[in-house]
């Protein structure tokens, strides 16, 4: 039996097996990369050895020559045999010369230098390294500073200056990996890169280098060990633990290249396994003998830093069969890497590896005490395995496929976060939280268990490390993604959503078995929704709104980004842009074959007209501050007005029928609010409605006066925060006005008809209007907090709402409503913070098929719908100026709220809704209850429907027959109506509410529901 074979197979099922691996291999910043117009990185190295020292925390007295016993210091037949000289770090080295050289094609070469002689520092091994899960390294500064101050003194005259990268191998082993039974006091020095900014936070922010000559400053230093091999004992006997430093070596390099960690850097647990170079796994593959390639993600990222400008193609939506090459295979014109975005924030990036391209086996090329030789190895096998290396004896110099350390063979699907990585990446945290990765495999097997710990039934810890179920192909013999059906789908596990639970609309399939080529298919959309657009545009403002234009047989986009006003076409394509055209939403209209496009700031009024050959832009000065969105009225056989109210409380009409050569003309002044500020307008030709505020009025309460054009107002007090109007099913034009504190005000004619305040969990901004039931009424809809909720004009909640967002994220913007669903009846559409969109059916409250949807970030304004071959569409701009749409009709559809102000006019207002779910009966008992039911504290809602306005008396008893309590209200007829009941004096029980309604007519009808108290 060989023992070391033993040892590590033991190792297998324990602890080491999991490669619990320090979080401290590496130390990233932002601004430690090289770039070089010779793409040659020059690294210098020098030997460094401890004061001697007997310390039991660290391996070895400080010497090279100390960390093995007669044992193992003269046996050539293991990793890293002694003598530990120049010779023997220039091999690890021509090892980074080669694996950078393959990685990247040619495009980098690393060259190097070790000093010949040693350098001796001041103190023992012990007062150079931080305190077990310490993440002050002060003491490893202090040893970069006097290490390359002895360096600089003994090399008089040496150029360090042509050098860009710095290497210190110190005696001793690293304090990188944990071994069973380990103590967890050793004292050993962490493997790590330090780069300046690392070096000043740790020696303080004047330091700018490490003079050493010609006024030349190290700036910059990795530190690694001799080895990682360690002695240990068992029942008597000695045995060898063999790991190599080439991985570290690698890895180090990659993190002065720029590249952040993609372990777990606050657990050192495996994050993306051994699919890529920056995650423990990778770097002590092979017991450290050789890591995988880099990831797809790792080499564009080097790509970028590096300009080795590797292609990586981008899918738009549509359906594609797509073939994808491995990059040993590749042509220059094979497909290597394949992004598809998900959102402007997120995207799939895909790759075909595989373990051996040549199918020739792997050739190991070994340096041993100056002599070189190949070992061939036909597949993995006893003394050959990731975790066993016995038959590996010297230092590994080159592999003739490093992909050979992966697990597997297939297409490898990376879920990447831009977001994720753009917060964390200074900080090097990327992959910290398991649940929301920057860069995330999609495993295949449907068990995402990289970094996962699990313990087996003798009571060892095994982390996931990934395998070759990870890989997607076609026999790929794992249960779930045989259950899948070699698919990769919304409802698939893992699934194509977006790391907010959004629906990507992407579905991939029919993955080829593994091979040089593979093939699958690709698709967006489904039967609800199809995506139009995703683009990201040169805007560097993070107050963005969109709007679309629909002419006769196209549409574009209008993108408000501040003041500015620019155009695009439907591919997202630049067409013009208007620098300061206005402070609110434009409004726009198509008329006789005509665009306008009207806009309002200061007291300046631009309209630009186009009528497909010509354009024109026209601007004015109206003589006032105008105070108000501008509305466009598209009377039948009138001129077309634009309408908007000042700051002096005017309400002032123009023309759009002027010639291109003139400008627009006044046509009337409404001048009945004289002296007040006009704050909100509504229109529907030939009726208009205004709100204006009082100037004079102080304090944090205003006085308000609303006014149409009927002649009739009403004052109110408070702070306003939105209006609109709408009609009844009577047609007696209503005003909804909103009031800081929730409060509603129903405006009809010359009084306030109704007045409410909403259940709200954080407080109403904004609302808009919408037929929701068919019944009769429009509903006023509004988001609070994480919800979405609906009420009638008489303050009722509207069945089945409101909708709770189950990730519980705030809704941000005014929900829009239109009918895409072909029902007649409105859906909602309302975006959170997170920047997922969701539409809500209006009749059952639920999220309808394929929503949530994603744009990628917060959205400041309300989505927008138009229509796009007489289906309803639906477009988004977020904080990021990411743009996006998508076609979510499936038959031909009706806008209803469409945007912030109603219309694509900026009408503010919605007609009657429609009445096919009228109810005619006077007082329907089965729509009698109450909600909450039970009642657990508070309040509860008795809720009751009369078709005639009607007086409310409800009498509530006890099972005894106790009287309890007595309610009256006022019911509007052919709406819900509630009456509240406190139950904060009641007990607990069950009562009897006896609700009987009395109509002005004299109707009279009763029914008795029961109400269940719980405290």
């Amino acid at each position: 039996m060989n023992y070391k074979s033993l040892f590590i197979a033991a190792l297998f099922l324990g602890s080491l097996s999991a490669q619990n691996f320090s979080p401290n291999i590496s130390s990233y910043n932002p601004n430690s990369f090289y770039a070089s117009s010779n793409d040659t990185l020059k690294l210098l190295a020098v030997m460094v050895e401890f004061q001697t020292d007997d310390d039991q925390t660290t391996v070895g007295d400080g010497k090279f020559n100390s960390i093995y016993t007669s044992t193992f210091a003269t046996d050539t037949s293991i990793l890293d045999p002694m003598p530990h000289n120049k010779e023997y770090f220039e091999a690890h080295l021509e090892f980074a010369r080669n694996y950078y050289k393959k990685i990247s094609n040619g495009k980098l070469l690393v060259d190097y230098y070790i000093l010949p002689s040693v350098i001796t520092v001041s103190k023992t091994i012990k007062n150079y390294s931080p305190p077990m899960k310490s993440t002050d390294f002060t003491p490893m500064a202090e040893l970069v500073k006097e290490v390359w101050e002895l360096a600089a003194a003994s090399n008089a005259g040496f150029d360090f200056s042509s050098y860009s990268l710095f290497t210190i191998f110190h005696a001793g082993v690293g304090r990188d990996i944990s071994l069973p039974g380990s103590l967890g006091n050793e004292r050993d020095i962490p493997s790590l890169y330090l780069s300046l900014n690392s070096l000043k936070e740790f020696l303080g922010e004047t330091f700018d280098g490490i003079p050493v000559n010609n006024n030349f400053k190290i700036t910059n230093s990795m530190i690694l060990p001799q080895t990682n091999n360690r002695e240990l004992s068992s029942y008597g006997n000695k045995y060898l633990f063999e790991v190599t430093i080439n991985g570290l070596i690698a890895a180090n390099i990659a993190s002065h290249l720029g590249v952040p960690d993609l372990f777990n850097t606050n657990t050192g647990l495996s994050a993306i396994g051994r699919m890529g170079l920056m995650d423990g796994q990778s770097i002590f593959a092979y017991n450290g003998a050789f890591p995988p390639e880099p990831s797809a993600w790792e080499k564009l990222f080097l790509s970028d830093k590096l300009g080795w400008n590797l292609p990586l193609p981008q899918l738009s939506p549509g359906s594609y069969t797509v073939s994808l090459v491995t990059k040993e295979a590749a042509s220059a014109i094979d497909t290597v890497f394949l992004k598809i975005p998900i959102n402007p924030n997120e995207y799939f990036l895909l790759e075909n590896r595989n373990r051996d391209t040549n199918k020739d086996g792997c050739y190991v090329t070994i340096w041993n005490n100056g002599n070189r030789y190949k070992k061939f190895f036909p597949k993995d096998s006893t003394g050959f395995y990731s975790y066993d290396t016995e038959v590996l004896q010297g230092v590994v110099i080159d592999v003739d496929e490093f992909d050979w350390a992966t697990p597997g063979n297939g297409i490898l699907i990376w879920h990447i976060d831009d977001a994720v990585i753009n917060e964390k990446l200074a900080a090097n945290k990327i992959n910290t939280d398991k649940s929301h990765r920057g860069v995330n495999l999609e495993e295949a097997d449907g068990i995402q268990d990289i970094g996962e710990e699990f313990t087996t039934i003798f009571g060892d810890v095994v982390i996931g490390e990934g395998s070759e179920e990870d890989f997607w192909f076609s026999s790929n013999e794992a249960t779930i993604y045989k259950k899948n059906g070699n698919s990769f789908s919304l409802t698939t596990r893992p699934n194509t959503k977006s790391n907010f639970g959004a629906n990507s609309l992407i579905s991939f399939s029919d993955f080829s078995d593994s091979a040089n080529v593979m093939t699958f298919k690709i698709s967006w959309g489904d039967s609800v929704v199809k995506p139009l657009l995703y683009k990201h545009l040169p805007l560097t403002s993070t107050n963005n709104s969109v709007f679309v234009s629909t002419g006769q047989n196209d549409y574009s986009y209008l993108v408000k980004s501040g003041n500015m006003l620019n155009k695009y076409d439907k591919t997202g394509s630049f067409v013009y842009s208007l620098p300061v055209f206005s402070k609110f939403n434009p409004s726009i209209l198509f008329s006789s074959s005509i665009e306008f496009i009207a806009g309002v700031i200061d007291s300046t009024l631009n309209v630009r007209m186009d009528d497909g050959t010509s354009s024109f832009l026209a601007s004015i000065n109206t003589g006032s501050g105008i105070t108000t969105q501008p509305v466009f009225v598209n009377p039948p056989t009138e001129q077309n007005s634009i309408i908007f109210g000042t700051d002096d409380g005017k309400l002032k009409f123009y023309s759009t029928g002027f010639l291109p050569s003139g400008n627009p003309v006044l046509q009337k002044v409404d001048s009945t609010l004289n002296g007040w500020i006009i704050r909100k307008i509504a229109a529907e030709h030939p009726f208009y409605a205004v709100i204006a505020e009082e100037p004079s009025a102080g304090g944090a309460i205003k006085n308000y006066k609303y006014y149409n054009s009927d002649g009739y107002s009403v004052s109110f007090s408070g702070i306003l925060l939105d209006f609109a109007l709408t009609k009844n099913s009577s047609g007696n034009y209503l005003g909804v006005v909103l009031l800081e504190g929730d409060k509603f005000l129903i405006l009809k004619n010359n009084e306030i008809d109704n007045q409410f305040t909403a259940h709200s969990t954080s407080g109403v901004k904004s609302f808009s209007l919408a037929d929701l039931k068919n019944d009769g009424e429009n509903y006023i809809i509004f988001t609070s907090g994480y919800t979405i909720d609906a009420v009638n004009i008489n303050g009722s909640r509207a069945d089945n709402f409101p909708f709770e967002d189950p990730n519980r994220v705030e809704f941000t913007s005014k929900p829009v409503a239109a009918d895409f669903e072909g029902d007649n009846k409105a859906e909602i559409i309302a975006s959170t913070v997170d920047g997922r969109i969701f539409a809500i059916d209006g009749g059952t409250g639920k999220v309808i098929n394929s929503f949530p949807v994603s744009i990628g970030t917060k959205i400041n304004h309300s989505p927008f719908f138009f229509l796009e071959d007489k289906k309803v569409s639906l477009t988004a701009i977020d904080e990021k100026a990411n743009l996006a749409s998508w076609n979510i009709g499936l038959t031909e559809g009706k806008l209803i709220w469409n945007g912030e102000y109603g219309s694509v006019m900026n009408s503010n207002y919605l007609g009657t809704a429609l009445s096919l779910n009228r109810q005619t009966n006077f007082f329907p008992v089965e729509r009698a209850y109450n909600y909450p039911n039970p009642v657990y504290e508070g309040k509860t809602f008795i809720r009751y429907y009369v078709s005639e306005d009607s007086k409310i008396n409800i009498k509530i008893f006890d099972l005894a027959g106790d009287y309890v309590a007595e309610l009256n209200n006022e019911a509007y007829g052919g709406m819900d109506n509630e009456t509240i009941w406190d139950v904060s004096g009641i007990q607990s029980g069950v009562y009897l509410a006896r609700i009987e309604a009395v109509s002005n007519s004299g109707k009279t009808e009763s029914t008795i529901i029961k109400i269940a108290v719980v405290k």
